[in-house]
């Protein structure tokens, strides 16, 4: 995802004598009752399938990308029979951010059953409009994958349906706002975003370390601090500021206001050996606009590993960022101080690939100005880093690791406790390391592929985030992984993770 893609609200308005296909499908209902607004007849008409079949490249929708990655999903026959669902369909531009997400760069590269994994959770059994939520009123509602998703309804001075999609605080994915909503078929509902949205809970913070003595740390400073500014006047505009780092989300009322932190730390070797027990990273926040009483997710992105200027990148040059946060951690709104992220697992894995430093990229999810304290501040006193430490002795000890049973036919399955399991520590603070992946399917963590080195905790294994993906080929898989605790120490060994398909 590059930065933050600004999407506007398309309302199509459609006269009666119109009865052309492009006309039907984005009429928005409103400020009245859904039973005297007629959809369409050229929607009620049609399944979800013949909808999305039909020729999407030249109309308003969008979604010849959606259908074609529906299709190769597989799911679109289930879409053409007369049980009813309701679908949140993304546009172009959203599947663009999905393909991003989950690293392919177009639909037919993405393995089908990958798709499946995280289409199947935009679609629910039965019927929902916005019209069937209270102003104000979140519904959390089981997906046909057996995870959840939110539909929220709020409202503007203009508009007293406004339909968000996963905007709730207990996820850790950005929300979806409806472009156009309620659109009617025959056997089902649609509503169009123009942002990926998915179901990821929040991750559970870890314990401080407490390696009692018996580790080394490395202190590595930050040798670039910026912010970049989006909007029309200021895209190309450089923010080299030596007091302060702005951070600001993107407000519907400004869009030329938001604001976000990039910085870079070299990655030199680490002095105490070739194994890293963890990485925190510190910015100092000495400024937030907000109370006490209220609570701002910070979230850290890890960028692609391409250099920049200090003095010369701007909102349109800057390197691309992932758009799921490697680290988000939850900041009481008075802060004023340091603030950390646990950035092991986005270290470690850069590490392995040999490179030469991290880019990280600042975000936060209110209306208001965070400011950060940079580098050339008084004398680089208050100048983030990251602090590394070296392994100490492992508290794990096993608990049990046994087979994985797959269905060929599903596809899909969750891993538990059941299957990998180390005990010895609390599940937050308990995190594997993939150091071989399947070669049969797919190992994927709330839908997103995990590559070699990545990581997870047990927390997210209890939470079932993570799951194997069958890739349609073999009977037998294996996975290896590496277990850490929160404190940095390894388990003494490998554990293997043998996966019987049948």
């Amino acid at each position: 995802m590059k930065k933050i893609n600004l999407y506007f609200r398309l309302l199509l308005v459609c006269s009666l004598a119109v009865t052309t296909i492009s006309c039907g499908k984005f009429q928005l209902l409103k400020d009245t009752d859904s039973a005297l607004v007629d959809a369409g007849t050229n929607l009620k008409t049609q399944t979800i399938r013949d909808f999305l079949i039909a020729d999407h490249t030249s109309d308003h929708t969008t979604l010849d990308l959606f259908s074609a990655a529906v299709k190769r999903a597989g799911l679109l026959d289930m879409l053409g029979k007369n049980d009813e669902y309701s679908v949140v369909m993304l546009n172009n531009a959203a599947v663009s951010q999905l393909l991003s997400a989950i690293g392919y760069p177009t639909v037919e590269d993405v393995p089908p059953i990958i798709l499946k994994n995280i289409l199947s959770d935009l679609i629910i059994k039965g019927r929902i409009k916005s019209t069937d939520l209270a102003l104000n009123e979140t519904k959390k509602i089981e997906t046909i994958n057996g995870n959840f998703i939110y539909y929220s309804r709020t409202s503007t001075s203009s508009d007293q349906f406004v339909l968000y999609i996963n905007q709730n605080s207990t996820l850790g994915s950005s929300a979806a706002l409806v472009k156009s909503q309620d659109l009617d078929f025959n056997n089902g509902i649609a509503h169009v975003t123009g942002s990926f949205t998915f179901y990821k809970l929040l991750d559970e913070k870890s314990d401080e370390a407490n390696p009692g003595g018996n580790t080394a740390t490395q202190k590595i400073p930050v040798t670039k601090d910026v912010y970049i500014r989006g909007g029309t006047g200021n895209l190309n505009a450089n923010f080299n500021d030596a007091a302060t780092i702005d951070l600001k989300a993107v407000s519907t009322a400004d869009a030329t206001v938001g604001r976000i932190g990039l910085l870079q730390y070299p990655l030199p070797a680490p002095t105490f050996g070739d194994k890293i027990g963890s990485a925190r990273m510190y910015v100092y926040v000495y400024n937030t606009g907000l109370t006490s009483a209220t609570t701002f997710s910070f979230a850290a992105h890890l960028g692609e590993n391409v250099d920049w200027s200090e003095t010369a990148v701007t909102w349109t040059n800057a390197p691309k960022y992932n758009s799921i946060a490697m680290s988000t951690t939850p900041v009481a709104g008075a802060t004023v101080g340091w603030v950390s992220f646990d950035v092991t697992s986005a270290v470690a894995e850069l590490y392995a690939n040999k490179a030469s430093f991290i880019n990280v990229f600042l975000r936060h999810n209110v209306d208001n100005f965070i400011k950060l304290r940079p580098r050339e501040f008084s004398s680089g006193l208050y100048a983030s880093y990251i602090m590394l430490t070296s392994p100490p002795l492992t508290l794990l000890t096993l608990g049990q690791v046994s087979t994985l049973k797959v269905s060929a036919q599903e596809g899909i399955t969750s891993l538990s406790l059941d299957n990998l399991k180390m005990d010895g520590d609390a599940d937050k603070n308990i995190t594997y390391t993939v150091k071989q992946g399947p070669e049969a399917g797919y190992l994927v963590k709330y839908g997103i592929p995990l590559a070699a080195n990545a990581s997870f905790s047990q927390a997210d294994l209890a939470k079932g985030a993570i799951k194997y993906l069958y890739g349609g080929t073999g009977s037998a898989d294996r996975i290896v992984f590496q277990a850490r605790d929160h404190n940095g120490g390894y388990f003494e060994s490998d554990l293997n993770l043998d996966i019987a398909i049948n």
